[in-house]
């Protein structure tokens, strides 16, 4: 009995072995796999989460405010004409349309009524070139109305920005006008001022651009 329960064991035991390493060798493969492809996701070869991306640094345009965060004046940002200093952002400004040229501190524009506007630049004066007396007319004058013309005659639209007052004694509208010059706004009375065809008043209480428009001073 011992010796059939004996052989009986031996059987079933050369069975289960055979039918182990049957099983593993045929799964072996897959595990191996398996194993590998744990590896690989757990030390980060396979795949990786994508960095985020670096900001570059830009060289930005250097500026120094003028007693408002919406003008400014440019030290070294980009090269403006005629040297002028003064930018502005033209959300706070007031958009008018340009109609012409009178004289080299005057224009006339137009408000979104329609309405026309007599405009005084404020803070320079110009030579007389349209004066009722002829004789107060002058060559100087003549050329700083020309330049203003060359200047605004391609020009559409031009922002108003006003000092203390906004007419003046001839119920002229008194305003620095910004005009569009690439990507930024810069302003004709001081356009005019560094051209040399007007030189810088100073009238209380309209002194808002006063320290920057001494430096026009002949």
């Amino acid at each position: 009995m011992k010796n059939v329960i004996k052989a009986g064991r031996s059987r079933f035991d050369i069975l289960m072995k055979a039918l182990f390493y049957g099983v593993f060798r045929r799964c072996a493969p897959l595990l191996l796999t398996g194993v590998i492809l744990s590896s690989l996701l757990i030390s980060g070869c396979f795949w990786r989460r994508p960095e985020p991306p670096v900001a570059k640094n830009s060289k930005a345009a250097a500026v120094s405010p003028t007693g408002s965060d919406t003008h400014s004046a440019s030290s070294v940002a980009k090269e403006l004409p005629y040297g002028v200093r003064l930018q502005a952002d033209p959300a706070v400004l007031a958009p008018f349309e340009f109609e012409r040229v009178v004289d080299g501190d005057t224009i006339i524009v137009r408000d979104p009524g329609g309405n026309r506007l007599r405009v005084r630049l404020t803070g320079i004066d110009a030579p007389e070139s349209v004066a009722e007396d002829a004789s107060r007319n002058t060559e100087e004058g003549k050329a700083a109305s020309e330049f203003l013309k060359e200047l605004l005659k391609d020009t559409k639209t031009v922002c108003l920005e006003y000092d203390a007052e906004r007419t003046d004694q001839y119920n002229r509208t008194l305003a620095y006008v910004w005009v569009r010059y690439e990507d930024t706004y810069v302003m004709v009375n001081e356009i005019i001022l560094a051209a040399g065809h007007a030189k810088p008043v100073y009238i209380k209480p309209n002194l808002k651009y006063a320290d920057d428009f001494r430096k026009y001073e002949k």
